[in-house]
């Protein structure tokens, strides 16, 4: 199973860091992304999306809080949870500056209330093991050179019982050919293009984008047996394909059409499903604060409770300081913190 490098973490917070730029601070960097009405758009139907579906899986009797969400990016579907699903939780992603911009976001969209902001590796989540009832995430576990790693560290961190549903991944085309590079998936040419030319491109273009430029994986390729190996490590799982923009629709697990299965296997598509960890919920912290973990343990297989003070939280066992900046708790090892964001790593050593 491969991790994600660090060069591929750089160039996450490098090419986050100047998306907020351009769609918040009005900058114009990249040519081919959204602008700030443009991304608004975007997001408030997301947004909308997100509402839907995770109030109809509340409806189902499945707990939502309190929540993750992995890769939460800007954080606005995490204000939906907070304001409209009536639940609590923390954004998660390896950007500050995503996660900064959940403050403005909320003042755009007119939202009460803000998640915790936590700022970590999804590869080592900084949770204890059994203890959050909800995490779910959407265009995320495709940013990993395999979903392996990040599925089992859900899996640990999820309370007996606890629910992870996920959604927008992609899995292998098998009848793709890379003739051709497409524009650029964002530009104005590519998202006004005609039926014909983007078929065509779906069959036979290598896409485009700004994110592989800045060494960010974009892992189309996922196959579905690596899917299936992913999660197996959940008993319960109800995973849907769909196809040929959802008009072909299937079960990655228990089809009971082999030909929709078939045909799901070589047009590729989207991959979404909802996964329950077995067991009894007992011991379900009330809030993710209480399930902090010092990420430097962790890297040593131990799992140390976190203290807050007025700084940030620190751990009694390796007596590291995990900053709190901008009211986003970060929580990297110091190794990592130091590589990725030193500045922050320095001043909160200082201030000691």
């Amino acid at each position: 199973m491969k991790l994600q490098q660090l060069e591929s973490q750089l160039g996450e917070i490098e090419f986050r860091k100047k998306l907020i730029q351009q769609q918040v601070d009005g900058a114009q960097i990249f040519e081919d992304e959204f602008d700030r009405k443009g991304i608004e758009e975007i997001l408030n139907r997301r947004m909308q999306k997100t509402f839907e579906q995770i109030n109809a899986l509340k409806e189902k009797g499945i707990p939502v809080s309190p929540y993750l969400e992995i890769g939460a990016e800007r954080g606005q579907r995490s204000l939906i949870m907070e304001n409209e699903v009536g639940a609590t939780g923390a954004a998660v992603d390896l950007s500050y500056d995503m996660l900064k911009s959940c403050e403005y976001y909320q003042k755009v969209f007119n939202k009460k209330n803000m998640p915790a902001r936590i700022c970590c590796d999804a590869n080592f989540l900084p949770f204890a093991s059994d203890s959050i009832a909800f995490v779910f995430c959407y265009e995320t576990l495709h940013h990993f050179p395999d979903p392996t790693p990040i599925i089992k560290e859900i899996h640990r961190v999820l309370a007996p019982a606890g629910c992870f549903f996920f959604d927008e991944e992609p899995y292998k085309r098998v009848l793709h050919f890379d003739l051709y590079e497409s524009k650029k998936i964002y530009s104005a040419e590519y998202r006004s293009a005609g039926l014909f030319r983007k078929t065509m491109d779906y069959f036979f273009a290598r896409h485009s984008c700004n994110e592989t430029e800045h060494d960010i994986i974009e892992n189309e390729e996922i196959q579905l047996q690596t899917w299936k190996r992913a999660l197996s490590v959940f008993d319960n799982k109800d995973i849907a394909l769909q196809s040929l923009k959802n008009h072909l629709r299937t079960e990655l697990f228990s089809s009971n059409n082999y030909l929709k299965y078939f045909g799901a296997y070589l047009f590729g598509g989207n991959i979404s499903g909802v996964c329950r960890k077995s067991g009894v919920n007992t011991n379900a912290v009330k809030t993710v604060q209480d399930a902090l973990i010092c990420p430097s343990c962790l890297m040593d297989a131990l799992e140390t409770s976190l203290t807050a003070c007025d700084s940030g939280y620190l751990c009694r066992r390796c007596n590291k300081l995990f900053p709190l900046f901008d009211g986003i708790i970060f929580l990297l090892s110091h190794e990592k913190l130091a590589k990725l964001y030193s500045e922050i790593f320095e001043n909160a050593n200082t201030s000691r």
